[in-house]
Protein backbone atom coordinates (compact mmCIF):
# COMPACT_ATOMS: atom_id res chain seq x y z
CA UNK A 1 0.00 0.00 0.00
CA UNK A 2 1.48 3.35 -1.00
CA UNK A 3 1.67 6.37 1.30
CA UNK A 4 -1.16 8.12 -0.57
CA UNK A 5 -3.64 5.37 0.31
CA UNK A 6 -2.48 5.46 3.93
CA UNK A 7 -3.19 9.20 4.15
CA UNK A 8 -6.67 8.76 2.64
CA UNK A 9 -7.37 5.78 4.93
CA UNK A 10 -6.21 7.77 7.98
CA UNK A 11 -8.45 10.67 6.97
CA UNK A 12 -11.47 8.37 6.52
CA UNK A 13 -10.88 6.71 9.92
CA UNK A 14 -10.53 10.14 11.58
CA UNK A 15 -13.77 11.44 10.01
CA UNK A 16 -15.57 8.23 11.01
CA UNK A 17 -14.37 8.65 14.60
CA UNK A 18 -15.55 12.28 14.72
CA UNK A 19 -18.97 11.38 13.28
CA UNK A 20 -19.31 8.55 15.82
CA UNK A 21 -18.48 10.89 18.73
CA UNK A 22 -20.98 13.49 17.49
CA UNK A 23 -23.74 10.88 17.21
CA UNK A 24 -23.01 9.53 20.72
CA UNK A 25 -22.97 13.02 22.27
CA UNK A 26 -26.23 14.01 20.56
CA UNK A 27 -27.98 10.95 22.04
CA UNK A 28 -26.99 11.75 25.65
CA UNK A 29 -29.83 12.74 27.98
CA UNK A 30 -28.97 16.05 29.63
CA UNK A 31 -31.28 17.20 32.43
CA UNK A 32 -31.27 20.56 34.11
CA UNK A 33 -31.56 20.53 37.88
CA UNK A 34 -34.99 22.11 37.48
CA UNK A 35 -37.12 23.07 34.50
CA UNK A 36 -37.49 26.65 35.76
CA UNK A 37 -33.86 27.01 36.83
CA UNK A 38 -33.43 30.57 35.53
CA UNK A 39 -36.61 31.80 37.20
CA UNK A 40 -35.48 30.26 40.49
CA UNK A 41 -32.09 31.96 40.17
CA UNK A 42 -33.69 35.40 39.77
CA UNK A 43 -35.92 34.84 42.81
CA UNK A 44 -33.10 33.50 45.01
CA UNK A 45 -33.09 36.50 47.38
CA UNK A 46 -36.55 35.43 48.55
CA UNK A 47 -35.10 31.97 49.18
CA UNK A 48 -32.28 33.47 51.25
CA UNK A 49 -34.87 35.32 53.35
CA UNK A 50 -36.83 32.07 53.91
CA UNK A 51 -33.68 30.23 55.00
CA UNK A 52 -32.70 33.06 57.37
CA UNK A 53 -36.20 33.11 58.89
CA UNK A 54 -35.98 29.34 59.42
CA UNK A 55 -32.57 29.59 61.07
CA UNK A 56 -34.03 32.12 63.54
CA UNK A 57 -36.64 29.62 64.78
CA UNK A 58 -36.10 28.40 68.33
CA UNK A 59 -36.74 24.79 67.38
CA UNK A 60 -35.72 23.68 63.90
CA UNK A 61 -37.75 21.18 61.86
CA UNK A 62 -36.31 17.68 61.86
CA UNK A 63 -36.09 15.16 59.05
CA UNK A 64 -35.08 11.66 60.10
CA UNK A 65 -34.85 8.40 58.22
CA UNK A 66 -36.10 5.20 59.84
CA UNK A 67 -34.38 2.53 57.76
CA UNK A 68 -36.06 -0.41 59.49
CA UNK A 69 -39.57 0.76 58.58
CA UNK A 70 -38.48 2.50 55.32
CA UNK A 71 -39.98 5.82 56.41
CA UNK A 72 -38.90 9.45 56.47
CA UNK A 73 -40.22 11.26 59.54
CA UNK A 74 -40.81 15.00 59.24
CA UNK A 75 -41.21 16.75 62.59
CA UNK A 76 -42.09 20.43 62.58
CA UNK A 77 -41.85 20.73 66.39
CA UNK A 78 -45.31 22.14 67.12
CA UNK A 79 -45.29 24.75 64.37
CA UNK A 80 -48.69 25.39 62.87
CA UNK A 81 -48.61 25.19 59.09
CA UNK A 82 -50.96 27.17 56.85
CA UNK A 83 -49.65 25.40 53.76
CA UNK A 84 -46.49 23.55 52.91
CA UNK A 85 -44.81 20.78 51.05
CA UNK A 86 -41.86 18.43 51.21
CA UNK A 87 -40.09 17.89 47.92
CA UNK A 88 -38.04 14.70 47.73
CA UNK A 89 -35.49 15.72 45.11
CA UNK A 90 -33.44 13.03 43.37
CA UNK A 91 -30.36 14.69 41.80
CA UNK A 92 -29.53 11.57 39.76
CA UNK A 93 -32.92 11.39 38.00
CA UNK A 94 -35.48 14.21 37.91
CA UNK A 95 -38.26 11.80 36.94
CA UNK A 96 -38.12 10.28 40.45
CA UNK A 97 -38.81 13.54 42.32
CA UNK A 98 -41.80 13.36 44.66
CA UNK A 99 -43.88 16.08 46.33
CA UNK A 100 -45.73 15.50 49.61
CA UNK A 101 -48.12 18.08 51.09
CA UNK A 102 -47.49 18.83 54.74
CA UNK A 103 -50.33 18.41 57.18
CA UNK A 104 -51.50 21.30 59.36
CA UNK A 105 -49.26 20.23 62.23
CA UNK A 106 -46.51 19.29 59.81
CA UNK A 107 -45.62 16.13 61.69
CA UNK A 108 -45.92 13.16 59.39
CA UNK A 109 -44.30 10.03 58.05
CA UNK A 110 -43.58 9.32 54.41
CA UNK A 111 -43.08 5.77 53.22
CA UNK A 112 -40.02 5.35 50.99
CA UNK A 113 -40.68 1.71 50.20
CA UNK A 114 -39.77 1.03 46.58
CA UNK A 115 -37.80 4.24 46.12
CA UNK A 116 -34.38 3.94 44.48
CA UNK A 117 -31.39 3.73 46.77
CA UNK A 118 -28.97 6.64 46.82
CA UNK A 119 -28.87 10.35 47.56
CA UNK A 120 -32.11 12.31 48.07
CA UNK A 121 -32.52 15.93 49.09
CA UNK A 122 -35.60 16.70 51.19
CA UNK A 123 -36.70 20.32 50.67
CA UNK A 124 -39.27 21.63 53.15
CA UNK A 125 -41.13 24.84 52.37
CA UNK A 126 -44.07 26.12 54.38
CA UNK A 127 -46.06 29.18 55.39
CA UNK A 128 -46.96 29.97 58.96
CA UNK A 129 -48.64 33.17 60.12
CA UNK A 130 -48.09 34.79 56.72
CA UNK A 131 -44.33 34.13 56.71
CA UNK A 132 -42.54 31.69 54.45
CA UNK A 133 -39.88 29.24 55.65
CA UNK A 134 -37.50 26.80 53.97
CA UNK A 135 -35.27 24.00 55.15
CA UNK A 136 -33.51 21.13 53.45
CA UNK A 137 -31.61 18.02 54.41
CA UNK A 138 -29.75 15.37 52.45
CA UNK A 139 -30.61 11.76 53.18
CA UNK A 140 -29.26 8.53 51.74
CA UNK A 141 -31.66 5.65 51.30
Amino acid sequence: MSWGYRIVLSFVVFVGLIVTLVVISMNQDINLVAEDYYKQEIEYQDQIDRIKRTSNLEIQPEITLNRQEARVIITMNQQRIDEGQAVFFRPADATQDRIVKLTETGDQEVSVTGWDRGLWKVKLSWKSDGKEYYSEKIITL
